[in-house]
């Protein structure tokens, strides 16, 4: 068996770099600034940025060629989105064949100026998906060392289990929505087969798309309230009790933080060492979901 890739806590979230409206050279210097926090892996995804946004990490990579061989890059592939880009394409799919998948890796190399990707996920579970096209392109791709770890991105248990059964290589890491606003996973056994399985559960949207601290839904005020009274026990900010919400579980969540600010990335990092107690956590759950645990 491969050996199990190795990811930070905190990995630099990219989904949004089109609109961040920095220069190559800003964020190859957030980028270095990050590393010497710890942060040495960055997310994307093909279709991010409508198609733009891994070319214009590889203008970063660019900017400061010391770079690409210091950080990790985790891509995703397996969604088609309706693009000018992609003129051919008349309504969003998924596509999850050997060839999309091989191409899309390709492509990303491209645009990386890279010659591997680090980890590579199934980007949605697809319900058109053959698991031996997959385990092809998985065998192809790894064989000629263009990627050296896979995974998938919003599984649920029995997507896992079916791909797992085709695929030669191990499946390292599901990356799911998890957060206070969406604490599903803890509830409908999702983190627990990750931890039976030894899979490594990713957080995209770990405060919620900001839904923690700008909605003024009651459930979500009810929610900011108690992460103020939590964080004043600790001596911290709200989002750090967030981020500690996730950190502090016994999965040992690698949480996305998708920010061209380095220091709300930074405020990610050192909730690390936020101790919750076991009351405080499921405190903020009850918060969370509403009611108390049965």
């Amino acid at each position: 068996m491969e050996e199990k890739i190795t990811l930070p806590r905190i990995v630099w979230g990219l989904w949004r770099i089109k609109t961040w409206n920095r220069t190559p050279k800003e964020l190859a210097r957030t980028m270095n600034k990050l590393l010497d926090l710890g942060v040495d892996t960055v997310d994307l995804a093909d279709i991010y940025g409508d198609y733009e946004a891994t070319k214009m990490f590889g203008e970063v990579l660019q900017a400061d060629p010391t770079l690409s061989k210091r950080i990790k890059v985790v891509t995703k592939a397996g969604i088609v989105l309706l693009s000018d880009k992609h003129p051919e394409v008349y309504v969003k799919h998924y596509d999850t064949s050997a060839e999309h998948i091989i191409a899309s890796v390709d492509q990303s190399l491209l645009d990386l100026g890279r010659d591997h990707i680090d980890l590579l996920l199934i980007h949605r579970p697809d319900p058109y998906m053959d698991p031996l096209e997959v385990g092809h392109a998985f065998d192809e791709l790894y064989k000629e060392g263009k990627v050296l770890s896979f995974g998938v991105s919003n599984f649920m248990p029995y997507h896992h289990s079916l791909l797992t059964k085709y695929v030669k290589q191990p499946l390292f890491v599901n990356q799911i929505e998890i957060s206070l606003a969406h604490p599903q996973p803890f509830l409908d056994w999702q983190i627990p087969y990750m931890m039976e399985n030894d899979i490594t559960p990713m957080a995209w949207s770990p405060l919620g798309g900001g839904k923690l601290f700008i909605s003024d839904e009651p459930n979500m005020v009810k929610l900011k309230n108690a992460l103020e009274r939590v964080a004043q026990n600790h001596g911290v900010t709200p989002e750090h009790i967030a981020y500690a919400w996730l950190l502090s579980h016994p999965s040992n969540i690698v949480v996305i933080a998708g920010s061209s600010n380095y220091d709300r990335v930074k405020s990610a990092v050192e909730a690390k060492d936020i101790a919750l107690d076991r009351q405080e956590w499921f405190y903020l759950l009850e918060q969370a979901t509403g009611e108390p645990v049965p």
